[in-house]
């Protein structure tokens, strides 16, 4: 009976061949403490062996590094725009959904800081998120600012208004505030030369 109960644990983990297999099976249907001791090891191998599911924001990365994600359709425009290759382009979406990817400035305001290809090396690059109904301040462009907007509606002081897959310039020395309008976060893609001025000082980079 010794020689049984060693093949106890490799049963429940479902590594014996059938004429083991079939002697374990004999042995426990004949003995209660074989039996509860198998039912213990299945218990500890259904903790090792059983799947964990990823937490969502990491499927969402996963399926936007493979050109399967939800903001597929920019990959492309992002590429152009920061100078970079489309697999690049989809790393940099892929940190929409990654919550650590965000710097939150308070007020409803979210950034993504990072780095573009050699045309935009004299750049700032990154997301913008503007939570519902909250506004990114009054500020002046110091350099030309491009944007994409990939997420939300957005809606300027003059009364004009964005969805995805609008572009959104910005011409040095223009001045406006910007806000999310409806009941999902705006989301955009920025290329920024030379940062911007709010409140009469400069922001540049991560400390915009």
């Amino acid at each position: 009976m010794s020689d049984v109960r060693d093949l106890l644990p490799l049963h429940a983990l479902g590594a014996l061949d059938a004429d083991e297999a079939k002697l374990v099976e004999k042995a426990v249907a004949a003995d209660p403490a074989l039996a509860a001791e198998l039912a213990a090891y299945r218990d500890a191998a259904s903790l090792i062996a059983a799947p964990v599911a990823p937490p969502p924001n990491v499927k969402l990365r996963l399926m936007a590094s493979i050109g399967a994600g939800r903001y597929e359709r920019f990959s492309d425009r992002l590429a152009k725009l920061f100078d970079v290759t489309v697999d690049k382009a989809r790393e940099f979406l892929g940190l929409i959904d990654r919550p650590g990817s965000w710097d939150e400035r308070g007020a409803g305001i979210g950034l993504v800081h990072f780095d573009g290809g050699p045309a935009c090396a004299a750049a700032d690059c990154g997301f913008v998120r503007i939570d519902p109904g909250c506004m990114f301040p009054w500020h002046k462009h110091l350099g030309e600012e491009t944007s994409v907007i990939v997420q939300g509606h957005l809606v300027d002081n003059s009364g004009r208004h964005f969805h995805p897959g609008d572009e959104y310039l910005a011409s040095e020395t223009s001045e406006h505030a910007i806000r999310a309008e409806g009941d999902e976060p705006v989301i955009f893609a920025v290329r920024a030369f030379n940062g911007i001025e709010v409140g009469g000082q400069p922001h540049r980079g991560r400390g915009r």
